[in-house]
């Protein structure tokens, strides 16, 4: 007889009779309590000794930059970002830190620390950043927060979770030492993010189109809160019925292969936020809402592995940092493989957490509960095999973007379109590295700013530009952002010697052009160690091509092309002049990334004509 089991398609689908029944309000702790002294016992050296220092570090930092209504105002008057986040960050990882800290050590001079954190989190006007202040009836943007009324943005979101998973490990020495705190808590957390998540409509909810990373990284925190906060079973119901319709929204946004249209950075708050909503819920329903079984979920957590050039750098389009990002987490990556069953995702991150250590720095308080679990999990990357499982080579149609490697080098090309979340205008990109140093790259993003997601002022940003990636310039003339700018029949290929990537890029850019063709083709040849990268274009009438490349090291001319720190880039000097730019960064977050600067190549067609062809070569220099 065959038993035929109905799988679901959807998230919602996941929350079924049983998994309602199975709902216990306020039952879920995010670790044992502080008081539990042997459940914390077993932290490794190492890591006690770097949450120690961070945790001094962070409650000093505290007591001199902190969140004032100047800081706030310096955003609402000139956009300045930093100055409120960078205040608001020292509080909340304040709180992160001494909880962890009280919890590894058992040192009570760690309560008053945690217990004034927590009182100035809850004083605060609003939870939310002042980038993000906007009415969602109206979108207007009040200077000053308005009295008791917060938005739910990430900042809001991501703070009420971290203070609700405080609550479940010291809440009850907390209120020991400070009676009546826990309520004022749990008041906060209501007023500030479940009563908007219940009354309001943002954005990031994806009524009209699939929402980005903000939909999983809010709404896990969401059910962090109302799992501890929320008495009523009915409520929290409510609530996971409300979650997995975002989610769903959120899912149907990504294609089959799981690909990430925001970038590798951006996987960690997409993707890996995702994970922990729904681990949280199959948790909470003791295993019978299992969304992972969902497609494309198990997918999903094969991207950053697919995007990592080597244990250091990562493939960057959108708003990507080339190095791995701060919020990385190899252990969260080792558990949604084990969720999921995919072996070469754990063996990867047991190799990449064999090489970085658990951080207490960067964004620790959005990332408190990963943190938290990886800590209290010592010896964790030591559990089995680890491997490396960076592919070959990889497709990924959802994106367009291709990844190949040989023995020396690592290219990757992407064909797509200007309009994905935190989008560059890119189309046609490419970034090369040999021997695991970069050779032509994708500068990426700087520091945030108001102008950043403004899109009067966003492609007006040099980082978001075409003219500063790696892409053709026909007739001087930029590709603009929109779905209509965009790559057609891209096809990819690799037959073991030679992988391929091929697009066809007229549509990237706009009419002034004067295109009728533009194709790109990028190879890998592994027997040669070399990479290609032919265009060949027409124009309605005879017209100029440029072909730009970026790159981190200081062109020099030598005989036949160009030497780029360990390779030689050769191009037809007759019909094309090199110029090259020095690019100074003084934008900090570019400048840890890159160093000092990065360099334009501009190959300039000497001469004008209807049509032309050419075949850029990139191999090993030589002394």
């Amino acid at each position: 007889m065959t038993v035929t089991v109905d799988v679901p398609t959807t998230l919602a689908a996941t929350f079924g009779p049983a998994a309602r029944r199975a709902l216990r309000p306020r039952t879920w702790r995010a670790a044992p309590p502080v008081t539990d002294r042997a459940a914390w016992a077993g932290t490794t050296d190492a890591d006690r000794e770097a949450l120690l220092t961070i945790a001094a570090e962070r409650r000093d930092a505290a007591r001199v930059e902190y969140p004032t209504l100047a800081r706030w105002a310096t955003y609402s008057r000139d956009g300045d970002r930093r100055p409120y986040e960078r205040s608001l960050r020292n509080l909340m990882e304040c709180a992160a830190t001494a909880t962890l800290a009280l919890g590894v050590t058992g040192d009570q001079t760690w309560v008053p620390t945690l217990g004034d954190a927590v009182w100035q989190l809850c004083e605060l006007s609003a939870w939310c950043l002042p980038s993000h202040y906007a009415l969602p009836e109206d979108g207007s943007r009040p200077f000053l927060p308005i009295p008791g009324r917060d938005v739910l943005d990430l900042n809001d979101a991501s703070l009420g979770g971290m203070l609700a998973a405080i609550d479940t490990v010291a809440g009850e020495r907390l209120e020991q030492e400070f009676p009546g705190i826990r309520a004022r808590v749990h008041h906060e957390i209501r007023r500030r993010v479940l009563d908007p998540w219940e009354q309001e409509e943002y954005f990031w909810h994806g009524v009209d189109a699939p929402p980005n990373n903000w939909a999983p990284w809010i709404v896990s925190n969401v059910l962090v809160c109302a799992a501890v906060v929320e008495p009523d079973v009915d409520r929290l119901a409510a609530t996971v019925e409300r979650a997995l319709v975002i989610l769903d929204r959120f899912r149907s946004g990504y294609d089959p292969d799981g690909s990430c249209d925001e970038g590798a950075t951006y996987w960690w708050w997409a993707g890996a936020t995702l994970f922990e909503g729904l681990d949280l819920l199959s948790t909470l329903t003791g295993g019978a809402c299992d969304g992972f079984t969902v497609p494309p979920v198990a997918a999903m957590a094969r991207f950053p592995m697919s995007m990592q050039i080597d244990a250091r750098r990562q493939v960057n389009y959108s708003d990507g940092s080339p190095v791995l990002p701060e919020n990385a987490n190899w252990h969260l990556l080792a558990r949604f493989g084990e969720t999921v069953g995919d072996d070469q995702v754990i063996e990867h991150a047991r190799w990449m957490g064999r090489q970085h250590a658990l951080r207490f720095d960067g964004q620790l308080a959005p990332l408190f509960l990963r943190t938290l679990a990886e800590l209290r999990a010592p010896g964790w990357q030591d559990s089995g095999p680890a491997a490396p499982g960076m592919p070959r080579s990889l497709y990924l149609p959802g994106t367009e973007v291709a990844v190949a490697r040989s023995e020396a080098l690592f290219l990757s090309a992407k064909g797509g379109h200007n309009d994905v979340s935190h989008n560059h205008n890119d189309v046609g990109s490419v970034i090369v590295s040999l021997d695991g140093e970069p050779v032509v790259v994708d500068a990426g993003v700087g520091v945030y700013h108001r102008e950043t997601f403004m899109p009067e002022h966003r492609y007006g940003i040099w980082t978001m530009r075409s003219s500063w990636h790696s892409v053709p310039w026909p007739n001087g003339v930029e590709q603009h952002e929109g779905a209509e700018y965009r790559a057609a029949d891209t096809t990819f290929s690799d037959d073991g010697d030679r992988a391929s990537l091929a697009a066809d890029l007229t549509r990237a850019y706009p009419e002034a052009a004067g295109l009728v063709r533009a194709e790109r083709t990028a190879v890998l040849h592994r027997s040669t160690e070399s990479v290609e990268l032919h265009d060949d274009w027409a124009f309605v009438e005879p017209g100029t091509m440029t072909l730009v490349l970026m790159t981190l090291h200081d062109p020099r001319l030598v005989d036949g092309g160009l030497a780029v720190g360990p390779a030689r880039i050769s191009y037809d000097a007759e019909r094309f002049e090199a110029v090259v730019e020095r690019r100074d960064l003084d934008d900090e977050k570019l400048r840890a990334a890159w160093g000092p600067a990065l360099h334009r190549i501009r190959l300039v067609e000497r001469t004008a004509a209807p049509s032309g062809s050419h075949t850029v070569r990139i191999t090993r220099g030589t002394a």
